[in-house]
């Protein structure tokens, strides 16, 4: 814990010790939970883990590379069959390119939002589609296509969300 003579003060702003900036940050372990860390008056920041699976022997021979897009939404703009609203937007996104061996294994995604107020009751969707991650906005303007494998899941207070990818049809 940061005392009182770790902390810096300087006319018109403050410094805190890396130390203490580089433990909350640890916690994160993602770009947006270390500019969460380092910037003062930032308001609420909420980390969402996702353990995102498929069975990959389902995927058929295909195989390659595929672009996994995960978002978390508030539950009243979650659709029938936990898909979202086509207005709705995500809360947070995150995406990362991975292959069927890992998601047979499992993927751990970590979805960080940032913002005045933290909504406890999220729902966390994900896909995967043919590809590399390259979408902008780390996925936050994605939406699944016809083709894509997707899952939805609650967020839990400890613990990750299970998300199992299935082929839509």
């Amino acid at each position: 814990m940061a005392t009182p003579s770790d902390i810096k003060k300087a006319p018109g702003r403050v410094v805190r010790a890396a130390s203490v900036v580089a433990s909350s940050a640890a916690v994160g372990a993602s770009w947006m939970a270390l500019l969460a860390a380092t910037t003062i008056g930032l308001g609420h920041l909420d980390r969402v883990r996702a353990e995102v699976s498929a069975d990959t022997g389902m995927l058929g021979a295909a195989g390659g590379r595929y672009r996994l897009v995960v978002q978390s939404y508030a539950r009243d703009g979650m659709s029938a069959g936990n898909l979202p609203g086509i207005r709705q937007k995500p809360l947070a996104s995150a995406q990362r390119s991975v292959t069927a061996e890992e998601l047979s294994r499992g993927v751990a995604v970590d979805v960080v939002r940032v913002g005045e107020s933290v909504d406890p009751s999220q729902i966390i969707v994900a896909w995967i589609e043919h590809g590399e991650a390259d979408l902008e906005f780390d996925g936050a303007e994605a939406r699944p296509g016809a083709s894509a494998w997707y899952g939805a899941s609650e967020s839990r207070e400890l613990g990750a969300a299970r998300v199992v990818l299935k082929a839509r049809g």
